[in-house]
């Protein structure tokens, strides 16, 4: 599977969100190209951290705009990971 990602999109959005957030925005989308549920177990390994850390990092995708994403029983239901489209 080939992803696309506008890297000048994804630039042009760090006065909005901090660079973490955009790195696991960029991760998310390889993870879960299409709405489905992404273990905690996972993202803790993928991302070295605790499970607090997971559940700060994951808000912060979706405080951001970036994702709709709900807390499962085991992991995070990514309903959407929104693409960022070319802006002029």
């Amino acid at each position: 599977m080939t992803v696309r990602i506008p890297i000048r999109r994804v630039l042009s959005l760090r006065g909005q969100a901090s660079d973490q957030t955009l790195l696991d925005y960029l991760q998310l989308v390889i993870m879960a190209p299409d709405a489905g549920l992404i273990r905690t177990s996972e993202l803790r390994l993928r991302w070295r951290c605790s499970q607090s850390q997971v559940s700060r990092r994951m808000a912060a995708v979706a405080a951001a705009g970036l994702a709709d994403i709900t807390t499962g029983q085991c992991g995070y239901q990514v309903h959407q990971v929104h693409r960022l489209e070319v802006v002029a």
